[in-house]
């Protein structure tokens, strides 16, 4: 449980981090989807397989709306993703705009959106369960403050300031058709609307989710199982029972302290967001000059994808190019280019004997006739 808790915490503030310096609003989106799933696995981790799930759902909400919103961003600016060259844009596609930016509000986890309340039971349950730890919560709300800035600095650089687009793209922007925009709508009420099923008692809800998936997790569910399957369904239940128990002996008061406290951080990242993005523009440029190999190694995704590289997909190539001229072209194709040479050469022979010489063709029926006889006339003396 703590080696997948760990995985998740470090996976959430991993990819939080290279979210902050990427300019293709695509990939920024991307990674937030990897940073949201280590907080998925962080809360697995901890024994809150309800507020995984819960948050697997509100996830899909308001990250489809981003992903799709981005789509439509990039249908305004005829394929334009460097968020670098946009700004401004709201003006232009005002729908577009105001569904991201609920988006935006709701995976940054503000209050009253259905990221708030996933987020937050993920938070609470990696503090107060029994497989939680302060250092856990600590991570996670780090890296809730860290996605609210480049959440933020995204709706920043894409529709406010200035306009950076190139007057061809810029003359040509236009808000998307409503095939596209009535389904960003939708999912703008869902990411708005669809944590409302998982309101904590702690806010005068009922966690109606939690409770829809009690039967699912409760260890009674496992009684009926066999063999290994039954001790996993059972461990996993046993696990969230224990979580469960474990929140239940800390207090009403540092729950809503943690909460807020969390909120906080989310704020204090979308402040930053806009002091950098709105307020003084050309500091982000100061600070990566100031820390030009920390922003080159972020900026590069931890050289993660090189290492890769280098360490796997080179090795396998060289291994595989070593196999192919091991046993392809020397064994397979030796096989089958001897054999090839060897009826070639055969055929050299043999085709010799077709000269096209009428005398030599009398002489090898006379010699044939006359080997046969012979032979007859030898069987004919044996017996």
């Amino acid at each position: 449980m703590m080696v997948v808790a760990v995985i998740g915490a470090v996976t959430a503030i991993f990819s939080a981090t290279i979210g902050i310096c990427q300019t293709d609003i695509k990939r920024v989106l991307a990674y937030s989807t990897v940073s949201q799933l280590g907080y998925m696995f962080l809360a697995c981790g901890v024994g809150a397989f309800t507020a995984a799930i819960f948050h697997l759902m509100t996830h899909a909400f308001f990250k489809a709306l981003l992903f799709l919103g981005s789509g439509s961003v990039i249908h305004a600016l005829s394929g334009e993703q460097d968020m670098q060259k946009m700004g401004g844009l709201k003006k232009y596609v005002p729908v577009t705009f105001a569904t991201m930016f609920v988006g935006t509000l709701a995976i940054a986890g503000i209050p009253g959106l259905s990221g708030f309340f996933s987020k937050d039971e993920i938070l609470w349950q990696a503090f107060s369960s029994s497989y939680g730890s302060p250092v856990l919560w600590g991570i996670g709300a780090l890296a809730a403050g860290i996605t609210a800035f480049y959440m933020f600095r995204l709706v920043f650089l894409t529709f406010f300031g200035e306009s950076r687009m190139d007057p061809v793209v810029e003359r040509h922007a236009h808000e998307s058709p409503w095939s596209m925009t009535v389904p960003l709508t939708i999912l703008a009420v869902l990411s708005v609307a669809g944590g409302w099923i998982g309101i904590p008692a702690v806010l005068g809800g009922n966690n109606l989710f939690e409770h829809w998936l009690a039967p699912v997790f409760h260890p009674v569910a496992a009684a009926g199982a066999h063999g290994v399957a039954a001790e996993v369904v059972h461990g996993a239940a046993a696990g969230a029972a224990q979580a469960a128990e474990a929140g239940a002996h800390h207090s009403t008061t540092l729950e809503i302290g943690l909460m807020a406290l969390s909120v906080a951080i989310a704020l204090c990242g979308i402040g930053i967001a806009y002091f950098l993005y709105r307020v003084r523009t050309g500091k982000p440029a100061e600070i990566a000059a100031k820390w030009p190999t920390l922003y080159n190694v972020v900026y590069n995704k931890y050289y993660i994808d090189e290492f890769y590289e280098w360490a796997l997909i080179q090795r396998i190539v060289t291994c595989s190019i070593g196999l192919w001229e091991m046993f392809d072209a020397l064994f397979i194709d030796g096989i089958v280019n001897g054999a090839a040479d060897l009826v070639r050469a055969a055929g050299d022979r043999v085709r010799r004997l077709q000269g096209g010489v009428v005398g030599g063709y009398a002489f090898s029926l006379l010699a044939g006739a006359v080997l046969l006889v012979g032979y007859i006339l030898y069987r004919s003396v044996v017996q």
